[in-house]
């Protein structure tokens, strides 16, 4: 087709349609495959860590060691504790604790304030008596001396609560060391 001019005009239009419509596919694409590749995950970093815990003492000194022995330092406001007690009969006897329960067990730090006390490889926390540990795993201080007397089971499983993870889960004898 010719122009006013007489000179020859081309079609310009489609080409950069086209092209853009390009653009726009590719930039799609790349953000469908980072959300799918994990590249926007919200989760946080998995920590690290070997954990233990056991029991020592005896009598009214009686408690649950939980021992960091190496890997990333932990918040103590991010765990959460569960215990089950494997009680005469096949009944199981749960509890939970985390956060504010945790910091005033395991912690220094002003929980009110927003701190968290970091607990780093080479530190142990514990219940630090007999009545404390049979308030941490749900008992009373006799139910928990009975069954001390009987080595009863315990199952322990410590959870980090941003990313959601199984950090350490153990079986325990409540035996007197």
């Amino acid at each position: 087709m010719l122009g006013a001019g007489g000179k020859a005009e081309s079609a310009v239009s489609p080409v950069v349609g086209v092209m853009l419509l390009l653009v726009i596919v590719i930039i799609l694409a790349a953000l469908v495959a980072a959300f799918a590749g994990g590249a926007v995950d919200g989760k946080e970093h998995v920590p690290s860590v070997d954990l233990a815990v056991y029991t020592a003492g005896k009598g009214d000194d009686f408690r649950l060691i939980f021992e960091h022995r190496g890997g990333d330092p932990l918040g103590v406001g991010s765990l959460k504790v569960n215990t089950w007690v494997h009680l005469p009969g096949g009944d199981l006897c749960p509890a939970s604790h985390g956060g504010r329960e945790l910091e005033g067990l395991f912690g220094t730090a002003d929980y009110e304030a927003g701190e968290t006390t970091i607990w780093k490889a080479g530190e142990i926390r514990n219940t630090t008596n007999l009545t404390t540990t049979a308030g941490f795993l749900n008992l009373d201080k006799k139910e928990l001396s009975d069954n001390i007397t009987r080595s009863t089971v315990v199952d322990v499983a410590i959870y980090h609560l941003p990313s959601g993870a199984l950090l350490h889960k153990s079986s325990l004898s409540l035996k007197e060391r």
